[in-house]
């Protein structure tokens, strides 16, 4: 993973809102008591934390320092164990075949090297494991939010190949390459807002590929940026009327070893 992406920003104030992915994530795999399960690009815990309350025994990774400390902030306050580790998803530190589960919401999707993380998750797993993990659907209002991004930084590959993987063919050439199953489930995701408006100015202030999309613009290239970011939330807006009520789809991605 790009540790450069993420230490922009500040994703803890954005991550609370996408609790309920790492949740039905763990639901659907499901986590049971007593598995082992790794949270791949687990930021500030969300899906760690879900898995812990499922009575999981959970190791998370994640190269971004501060987001790991948050993590472990979390894990005090509400009385569980996480084991984490500073680590991106191409090389994990953990031996082969050491857990029965891996899950990733919208962590893995981030790494530069697509193969490598699917690789490494599953050579960490035991045969029969499953990895599931989220990624941004192509038919979804995230997958165009990441391509003006990516126009207006082009050398972060990261934010190109978040954009790959949220094609489900894609998504099946670089699993089924590791996995003997890939099963794919649309979700929507609902993110609100006051308005239009608010929902950008958060973007901007915390979710780090749209903070980077912004650095070094001058003022009529951030002017151009808040039309295209706007115009984008207004299409997508369901709620006009109640402020900002979206639906992004995002895919749902469970992938089993022989």
């Amino acid at each position: 993973m790009n540790r450069n992406l993420w230490e922009a920003g500040d994703f803890s104030r954005i991550a609370p809102g996408a609790q309920i992915v790492g949740e039905l994530l763990c639901d659907a795999v499901p986590v049971y008591a007593g598995d082992r399960v790794l949270d791949i690009g687990c930021g500030t815990g969300n899906t760690a934390l879900a898995a812990a309350r499922r009575r999981a025994v959970v190791s998370g990774a994640d190269p971004v320092e501060k987001l790991l400390n948050r993590a472990r902030e979390r894990s005090l306050f509400e009385g569980v164990e996480l084991d984490l580790h500073l680590a991106g998803a191409e090389a994990l530190p953990f031996l082969d075949a050491s857990f029965d589960v891996a899950l990733s919401t919208f962590g893995m999707i981030f790494s530069d090297d697509a193969e490598g993380s699917v690789r490494e998750a599953a050579r960490v797993l035991r045969p029969q494991a499953c990895l599931a993990l989220t990624s941004w659907a192509s038919t979804g209002m995230n997958h165009r939010l990441f391509e003006i991004c990516g126009r207006a930084r082009p050398e972060i590959a990261a934010i190109q190949i978040s954009r790959n993987l949220g094609t489900e063919a894609f998504v099946v050439d670089q699993l089924s390459r590791h996995f003997a199953s890939v099963q794919i489930t649309k979700r929507p995701f609902y993110p609100r807002a006051l308005s239009p408006e608010q929902w950008l100015a958060g973007q901007k202030q915390f979710l780090a590929p749209v903070l980077l999309a912004y650095e070094n613009k001058n003022p009529a290239e951030t002017e151009e940026l808040d039309r295209e970011f706007l115009a984008l939330a207004h299409l997508h807006n369901r709620k006009p009327e109640r402020g900002f009520f979206a639906e992004i789809d995002y895919l749902e991605i469970i992938c089993r070893k022989a």
